[in-house]
């Protein structure tokens, strides 16, 4: 690995000691997050589609909760964020477990090494970078949802037919009415 140096040789020593400066000052990062703050002074995360996200600052634990119902989904996006911030480096993988709410998951993180940094500033904004990087997901399946439920509430004219425009036939499909027994009983499937 090699190293780069420049040699300013007009810079003044103030100069350099200006830069010097800048690159120790850490850098300012503005999120922008659905939030709150609770009473007993958690901060509630409320931008995910499918889970209210909780940190408890003073245990230093994060919680995540369904929503408004559980769905086959609810876990796969509380693994897909706590997998996150485990590759991430904010939290302890090991202290990832089930909640003592239904359907909840929590995890820990840690005390940062650095006495300047923050520990809950890292988890908000690496939640941030979580929630923008996968809100493109998010908007898509919420979209591809509402279409549905339009199709399925509101049909186009192609796609549904009148009462009574459909002509009655005596038999229609496969299971003929005289012999339902048959398929009830399983009888002939084997």
């Amino acid at each position: 690995m090699s190293i780069k140096i420049k040699i300013d040789p007009d810079a003044t020593p103030e100069e350099l000691a200006k830069r010097e400066e800048e690159k120790k000052a850490p850098p300012s990062v503005k999120i922008s997050l659905e939030a709150r703050t609770t009473l007993d002074g958690k901060i509630m995360i409320l931008d995910h589609m499918h889970l209210d996200i909780i940190l408890d600052t003073a245990k230093k634990t994060i919680m995540t909760f369904p929503k408004n119902e559980i769905s086959d989904e609810t876990y796969g996006f509380q693994d897909m964020y706590f997998k996150y911030l485990t590759n991430e480096g904010v939290i302890l993988p090991e202290s990832i477990k089930s909640g003592n709410v239904y359907g909840s998951l929590q995890a820990d993180y840690p005390e940062a090494a650095d006495e300047n940094v923050s520990p809950t500033q890292v988890v908000l904004l690496s939640t941030s970078k979580f929630l923008n990087e996968h809100s493109p997901q998010f908007e898509t399946q919420e979209f591809i949802e509402t279409e549905i439920e339009d199709l399925l509430v509101d049909p186009e004219p192609d796609d549904s037919t009148e009462l009574g425009e459909v002509p009655q036939d005596p038999k229609k499909g496969t299971i003929t009415p005289y012999r339902i027994r048959r398929y009830l009983s399983g009888y002939g499937y084997y």
